[in-house]
């Protein structure tokens, strides 16, 4: 399984194309397995699995800051980024959160929730810079 191999973005870098392809199919296999067990935000995490992959591919990631439009997409960047042996306890008391949380990794630029959030973020993260 490739994805057992992913630890970071770097990880991704080294994929080819028709690995990137096999590695969505087991991220969405992953995925469902793993909110079939205790819920969560299933649909608009198994929508951006190919446009995740792409990200940690081009970007230059954690020093670039990827800003999600809606936070509870974050399930395929959490997962990339190093928290796929933490998913059983997904949305837990004790476990990850679903949404980006920046005391989890130094991949998640900001807390967030649901949404209407970003563009101010993302203006507020470059302005710094």
């Amino acid at each position: 399984m490739i994805l057992e191999s992913i630890h970071g973005a770097e990880d991704i870098k080294r994929l080819s194309l028709s690995e990137q392809k096999t590695l969505a199919k087991e991220l969405r296999r992953f995925i469902l397995e793993k909110t079939s067990m205790h819920g969560g935000h299933l649909a608009s995490n198994l929508g951006v699995v190919e446009l995740t992959i792409a990200l940690f591919h081009s970007l230059n990631l954690p020093q670039d800051k990827l800003v999600w439009d809606v936070g509870h997409q974050c399930y395929t960047h959490k997962i990339l980024s190093g928290r796929k042996d933490d998913f059983d306890g997904l949305r837990q008391l004790g476990g990850i959160s679903g949404f980006p949380k920046r005391e989890e990794s130094p991949y998640d630029c900001f807390n967030t929730g649901h949404s209407s959030t970003s563009i101010s973020a993302a203006l507020g993260i470059a302005q710094a810079r």
